[in-house]
């Protein structure tokens, strides 16, 4: 889900490959929508994506472990 606040926004100016800005007008034609509003939906979806890293990265290797934390610790306690 893309939210777009409302209200005031700023400007910046940014340059872009050639290839980038034909495929952009490309997409604006396809989609019938103006290339600023294509650009903050790509800006609003990179930076959800970065979010979505981070939460990601700290959670460190426990994020993928098929195994709890917890029951892992008990089994190196019992090493000992």
């Amino acid at each position: 889900m893309i939210m777009v606040t409302e209200g005031i926004m700023g400007r910046i100016l940014l340059d872009l490959p050639d290839e980038a800005i034909r495929r952009l007008d490309h997409l604006k034609q396809r989609r019938n929508t103006a290339k600023a509003e294509l650009l903050r939906e790509a800006v609003e979806q990179y930076l959800e994506r970065q979010t979505h890293n981070v939460l990601q990265d700290a959670l460190g290797l426990w994020g993928q472990a098929a195994e709890d934390g917890l029951e892992y610790e008990r089994k190196l306690r019992e090493e000992w």
